[in-house]
């Protein structure tokens, strides 16, 4: 039980009030800085979404040209999967600040 205690006391060090929000909130260190490195890697994740969906709506027009149903279905598979991942990477800094939300309000 007393290593415990202890344990608590050194978790309780990792918290800290956010001076941003008159100390109402309890946030994480190094919050700001996962926020910023998220933030920073969203266009290039972004760019290589639009390079995906260039590249498969190439290979989509193969196959149709080509009459080839695999390489067309390969073609819409690539060309779908970078929009859903556009998406994802798009609301990425929404996900970040819902995950941290919700993690403060757990007690």
């Amino acid at each position: 039980m007393l290593y415990l205690d202890r344990a608590w006391a050194r978790a309780g060090a990792y918290l800290m009030d956010d001076p941003l929000s008159g100390g109402d909130t309890v946030t994480i260190p190094g919050l700001a800085r996962f926020k910023g490195i998220v933030s920073a890697m969203v266009p290039f994740a972004l760019v290589a979404c639009v390079l995906s969906v260039i590249i498969g709506a190439i290979i989509w027009a193969m196959g149709g040209f080509t009459n080839n149903p695999h390489r067309a279905a390969s073609g819409k598979t690539t060309v779908l999967w970078p929009l859903v991942a556009a998406v994802v990477i798009g609301a990425s800094g929404f996900i970040v600040g819902w995950a941290h939300d919700q993690g403060t309000t757990i007690s």
